[in-house]
């Protein structure tokens, strides 16, 4: 089973708008990134005061930092290239394929903290659905959205 991790996208839109398929933290975030193996499960999670509902979850793949191309960037991206928009760093790209649209399946969670990202395991009793039942319909019932 692989692991799963949520990642908080703020208030969706930028995620929403998202030309390639990857979501991107602050290089604070890069050693919890290092832990994820692909196939990992990925759920992105908007705020509290965007509904606290899960609007996508994907399968990772991989992540480039984006200090690692300094002066060409081959494997990265700019947040206007990428379709979003402010000034937000987002230094650490995490890959993923095979997007689901959550949104209409309104699965709440409320996180309470400043982190980005949490691994499921540790947080899953403050979340009504269980999102490994979740995965397995998705993967058995859903259409990829990208």
């Amino acid at each position: 089973m692989p692991n799963h991790w949520i990642i908080r996208v703020g208030d969706g839109v930028n995620f929403n708008n998202s030309v390639h398929p990857f979501w991107g933290v602050n290089y604070r975030n890069k050693s919890i990134v290092g832990r994820f193996k692909p196939g990992d499960v990925l759920w992105f999670l908007v705020n509290k005061y965007f509904g606290g509902i899960f609007v996508g979850m994907a399968e990772f793949t991989h992540y480039y930092n984006i200090q690692d191309e300094p002066l060409v960037k081959i494997n990265t991206y700019t947040n206007e290239q990428q379709g979003w928009t402010g000034t937000a760093d987002y230094a650490i790209q995490i890959h993923y394929k095979n997007l689901y649209d959550t949104k209409k399946q309104d699965i709440q969670c409320v996180l309470v903290g400043q982190m980005i990202i949490f691994e499921y395991e540790k947080v899953k009793d403050k979340i009504i659905d269980d999102l490994y039942d979740c995965y397995k319909n998705y993967k058995k019932y859903a259409i990829v959205k990208l």
